[in-house]
């Protein structure tokens, strides 16, 4: 029994002494929480932008690619041996200018030939017309004279267009590309002897969905960038709009001209088109940035207050109508000249204090 009350005693030293122990502790900490509540938290840095009442014209931008109004791949006609070169490759070259001679001789020879009974013909022609004015010859006789003439006549005019075949030449005025010939090279008909193709000006195909169709219309202005020359726009006009609506993509076909006097777009190209459609809208305008976008609501935080009595961020939900090139248009949420939050919205609560620092944009 005098055993049993010792443990008791033990047991209830102890309790009071880890007791004192744990209660100190829990009555530091609760006295640290209640400090910490009634203490100022510092300001969060913030960057900010100002919120504009402005009009916004509704754009689609959608990828499109350069061809040329003249371009094609000059090939041989003929079958023969490569005898001149003309051109060099890269260099600007004129309508009718000579780029690659075949060999003429066979067909040079063809033509004398030809010529010489043409001469022939014609001197049998003219007998014949003047026996027959003398009734010396019959019709049947002048007719056949006359047929005989049109026929080397025929085959003359025949073993010219031969020959200039064998000439070949530019049908347009362009720059050339990396000839495919050399000299003596036999080609067959369809071998390619080089790339033509005029740069100026330059035709830009695009598609727009259909639900655009009403608002599109010849002379309607499009810009055109890509990637080579940066931020550089390249401006142009419709100039064609597709016959029907492709039933696979539901898209319209559109094509536009760009001048191109400098050279420095090339057919093949591909950038981006970017195109005024449907009617010029009103809202107020922000940064992309300030827009924290969720699955259960857009919103921003609007800074309020004065330097002298503090700035505070406040949530509030917006509607976004439209977002390009960096810019939102808000609908709705959003009043002009209010100021929003662009970067440090992850610290934020509604409410919390801030501080602007426009040092640094996003």
């Amino acid at each position: 029994m005098r055993k049993h009350k010792q443990v008791l005693g033990v047991v209830a030293v102890l309790v009071v002494v880890f007791g004192g122990l744990f209660g100190g502790k829990y009555y530091a900490n609760y006295r640290t929480a209640q400090e910490n509540l009634h203490r100022a938290q510092p300001p969060v840095a913030v960057s900010t932008a100002v919120a504009h009442d402005r009009d916004w014209s509704p754009e689609v931008d959608v990828v499109g690619s350069l061809e040329a109004v003249q371009g094609t791949e000059i090939t041989a006609q003929i079958a023969g041996n490569v005898t001149a070169i003309a051109f060099r490759s890269g260099e600007a070259v004129q309508r009718g200018q000579l780029l690659v001679r075949l060999d003429d001789s066979s067909e040079q020879a063809q033509l004398h030939a030809d010529q010489a009974r043409l001469t022939l013909a014609q001197a049998t022609l003219e007998r014949s017309r003047k026996l027959y004015a003398a009734h010396a010859a019959s019709q049947s006789d002048l007719q056949t004279a006359e047929a005989g003439a049109a026929a080397a006549q025929a085959a003359v005019e025949g073993d010219k267009a031969t020959l200039r075949k064998l000439d070949i030449a530019a049908p347009f005025a362009g720059k050339a590309g990396i000839r495919a010939v050399s000299l003596g090279q036999y080609v067959s008909p369809g071998t390619a002897i080089v790339d033509l193709q005029s740069y100026d000006p330059l035709l830009l195909d695009f598609s727009l969905p259909q639900s655009t169709v009403s608002e599109l219309g010849v002379g309607q202005k499009v810009s055109f960038t890509v990637n080579s020359y940066g931020g550089k726009s390249f401006d142009g006009k419709v100039t064609a709009l597709g016959s029907r609506v492709d039933p696979a993509t539901r898209n319209i076909a559109l094509q536009a001209t760009l001048p191109n006097p400098h050279d420095l777009l090339r057919p093949g190209m591909y950038g981006s088109v970017r195109m005024t459609v449907g009617r010029t809208a009103h809202g107020v305008v922000v940064p992309d940035s300030a827009i924290t976008y969720s699955t259960f609501g857009d919103n921003v935080f609007v800074v309020t207050g004065d330097a002298g009595h503090g700035l505070s961020a406040h949530q509030r939900v917006v509607q976004v109508a439209d977002r390009r090139n960096g810019l939102v248009l808000v609908a709705s949420g959003i009043e002009d000249g209010e100021t929003v939050v662009t970067a440090g919205q992850q610290k934020l609560r509604d409410g919390t204090a801030v501080a602007v620092n426009n040092s640094v944009q996003p």
